[in-house]
């Protein structure tokens, strides 16, 4: 059985009101997330901190 067979296997035991598919789907969009910024990395499309320092403090000051 692969991984990803077993991984659905365990899964499909969970009870719907599991508190753990919460936690799950976070982790899981976390590490889609930075597996999408480092390919970022690697063709080039980052920003310096300095720039993003400066988009979120924008961001920021807009929603207080």
């Amino acid at each position: 059985m692969s991984t990803k067979q077993q991984t659905l296997s365990w899964l499909a035991e969970l009870p719907e009101d599991s508190s753990a598919w919460r936690e799950l789907h976070d982790v899981a969009r976390l590490l889609r997330d930075i597996a999408e910024a480092e390919e970022d990395v690697r063709n080039g499309r980052e920003r310096p901190l300095s720039e993003a320092r400066e988009l979120l403090e924008q961001k920021w000051t807009q929603r207080r």
